[in-house]
């Protein structure tokens, strides 16, 4: 994660801070999770595809090296699945990626404090890079002062924006739409302290 695109999206934060009680924390993960069955698949299927190879080549293969060529196609998919993002994207659904950003948000909700402010009123945004998945997550200040249906709309325009190639205008298209919502239902106070930093928490 680039420290430019964090400098950024810590103005983005100050800037919705200054006009709101809201505590608004970003976490950027790297995935949601770790699909560790997703090695398995794939060295699977290449070991298939060896096996399909050695059956319907014109070429004799002797019992040891078809052993050997089968457990090296095996090692080589499964090294595929474990280190790529592409990979596992494939083969799973958008289904079970979504339901796993909606986990890690929160877990990362609890983990980060965004329930520990003084009003109640902490929001956390959460994206996870591998599934381009965003979650709103919110405090029970907002079930008391923002309509329900306000955020509902805002967090489905939000995943609009942040499914594009340009993250950072996807988060700043993002700030444009949530900023007006809890300047209007959340104000700033006489007081308004910065509760909870607003550096970007970055997840691996």
């Amino acid at each position: 994660m680039t420290s430019p695109l964090l400098d950024n999206l810590e103005k983005e934060i100050a800037a919705t801070e200054a006009v709101t009680s809201t505590e608004v924390v970003v976490v950027l993960a790297r995935r949601a999770e770790a699909y560790r069955d997703v090695p398995w698949k794939t060295g699977s299927l290449l070991a298939g595809a060896a096996l399909l190879a050695i059956v319907w080549l014109p070429v004799e293969f002797s019992a040891d090296w078809m052993i050997l060529d089968l457990s090296l196609a095996f090692g080589l998919g499964w090294l595929a699945g474990r280190s790529s993002d592409p990979l596992r994207c494939l083969l799973t659904s958008r289904r079970r990626r979504r339901e796993a950003a909606v986990a890690r948000a929160h877990q990362t909700f609890s983990e980060r404090g965004v329930s520990l402010t003084r009003s109640r009123t902490g929001l956390l945004w959460f994206f996870s890079l591998m599934e381009q998945e965003s979650v709103l997550l919110w405090d029970a200040g907002f079930e008391r002062c923002v309509p329900y249906s306000r955020l509902a709309l805002a967090a489905r325009e939000i995943e609009h924006a942040m499914r594009g190639p340009d993250l950072l205008g996807g988060f700043r298209k993002g700030f444009e739409i949530l900023r007006p919502i809890l300047a209007q239902h959340l104000p700033a106070g006489s007081e308004n302290p910065n509760e909870i930093p607003n550096r970007p928490v970055v997840l691996p």
